[in-house]
């Protein structure tokens, strides 16, 4: 009996050891991991002597692979499986080790592979193959709409409508779904023959276009017969090589409008590229924030009032260098570009310490070659608190480097107040596979439904998601 009593103490001892070694890397606090190591080290080092003194060589053959089972069942209850599927990331050091961070993974565990639910109707070209994709707790996404021959921004009016932009064909298309079935019933070309259209959005009856170097004023909505196309503003730098514009509209009914960089000598010749534009009643152009080398997606934040813009950086340094951002946009703030990047780290040709101090830091770094696009606030959901208190972004991918970096659905959660916690996560992805794209996510709206609609540039597709409504109150705050 006392030799079973010895071996159990001493068996768990060990236990305890290899437990710690193989949590370390959940545990990532920097000032604790090299303790934790030789903590974890001495521990089973110490349970191996006392196992083999105790209870001689044939304990030790049995305390081993009984104490590694041990840890293991206990790391994969405390951790389970799902979080090394990089569904979950935490993008700040903090948020695995904040306890509403924990409780928020609860709640979206466990991570479902899920097939794609598409409509027999919509089964063609990249989706006429059954697609599968890692989808977080109950959430539920199907395809809205195919055929959208690289569908780019969106736009919902309050009637309902979902607009899309079509950038290489020159279209705009309306979507409508007549029987509420998530599936629409109905595509409707409202505005053909224009360059590279992209931006969107809805003030009204009033449909605004970017396209390449202008921006289209189409309404009124309701009223076909009346319809026009007209030229609101013709205020922009030429971008031909980076046409792509975010679009959005302040509560004063001021568009705000991105430009990317382009080439370096753009920049030079004209300072509207890498910016954002506010641009008045008389579609005259006026800097807001510069800096940015290639905005994807602006939102107004509800409570705050706040511009938020996501950034994806360049690859001039190397291609892993350069962390995408989500940035919080200040009237006549600096972001850096061309002079700074990273955390304000000075360009080794451009910058210096003095000029990056000088400008704002990313309000988020994201992992190079993610490629966040289009971004919403999730405060007009049908959904549980928790999913409306969150702000999402599209990762649209990378033809470079990682190509599964990108390629998915993202959420970072909010306090009460508005202001992010710091860490994020992801909900949706699988768009890529073993390194092949079959889709790209692009921009974000949320419908009058409560559902959250999302482009896909590369599949020609609108998504529709679904989130988690009336559940028990669960809240991460």
């Amino acid at each position: 009996m006392r030799y079973l009593l010895r071996f159990a103490f001493f068996t768990l001892l060990l236990t305890s050891g290899v437990f710690i070694s193989m949590a370390v890397r959940h545990l990532e606090v920097p000032f604790t991991t090299n303790w934790l190591w030789f903590m974890s080290t001495f521990i089973i080092g110490a349970g191996l002597g006392l196992v083999v003194k105790n209870c001689g060589r044939g304990g030790l053959l049995v305390a081993i692979p009984l104490s590694v089972l041990s840890a293991h069942t206990l790391l994969v209850q405390i951790w389970p499986p799902e979080l090394d599927s990089h569904v979950f990331r935490a993008f700040h050091p903090v948020a695995k080790h904040d306890l509403a961070y924990r409780d928020l993974k609860k709640l979206l565990l466990p991570i479902h592979q899920r097939t794609l639910r598409v409509p027999e109707t919509l089964r063609h070209g990249a989706l006429a193959e059954d697609r599968t994709l890692n989808v977080a707790g109950r959430l539920d996404i199907s395809v809205f709409a195919a055929g959208l021959v690289e569908a780019q921004g969106l736009a919902v009016s309050s009637q309902g409508d979902l607009y899309v932009s079509l950038s290489k064909v020159g279209k705009v298309v309306r979507l409508r779904d007549y029987d509420g079935d998530g599936v629409s019933d109905e595509t409707t070309v409202i505005a053909r023959d224009l360059d590279r259209p992209s931006g969107l959005v809805v003030d009204g009856q009033t449909l605004y276009v970017a396209t390449a170097e202008q921006i289209v004023r189409i309404g009124p909505l309701d009223q076909e017969a009346l319809r026009t196309t007209q030229i609101f503003s013709d205020d922009l730098p030429s971008a031909r090589e980076q046409w792509y514009h975010a679009l959005t509209l302040s509560e004063q009914g001021e568009l705000f409008l991105s430009v990317s960089a382009g080439h370096l000598k753009n920049y030079q010749h004209d300072w509207r590229y890498a910016a954002v534009l506010r641009i008045d009643q008389q579609g005259h152009s006026h800097p807001f924030a510069a800096g940015l080398h290639q905005c994807m997606g602006l939102a107004f934040h509800p409570v705050s009032g706040s511009l938020w813009g996501t950034e994806n950086s360049p690859e001039t340094i190397g291609f892993n260098v350069h962390p995408d951002e989500l940035n919080v946009l200040r009237d006549q703030g600096d972001y850096g570009w061309p002079f700074c990047y990273a955390d304000r780290q000075p360009d080794e040709q451009l910058g210096s310490d003095g000029i990056c101090q000088a400008t704002i830091p990313a309000l988020m770094s994201l992992p190079s070659l993610s490629s966040p696009a289009g971004l919403v606030f999730g405060d007009r959901l049908k959904a549980d608190s928790v999913f409306r208190s969150m702000v999402y972004v599209a990762l649209n991918g990378s033809e470079y480097g990682k190509k599964n970096q990108g390629f998915r659905l993202m959420a970072m959660p909010l306090d009460p107040s508005g202001r992010i916690t710091g860490w994020g996560i992801d909900l949706i992805s699988g768009w890529s596979v073993d390194g092949t794209p079959w889709g790209r996510p692009r921009d974000l709206v949320v419908g009058p439904d409560g559902y959250l609609y999302m482009s896909d540039s590369l599949a020609g597709a609108v998504y529709r998601i679904r989130f988690p409504f009336h559940q028990l109150p669960t809240t991460p705050h």
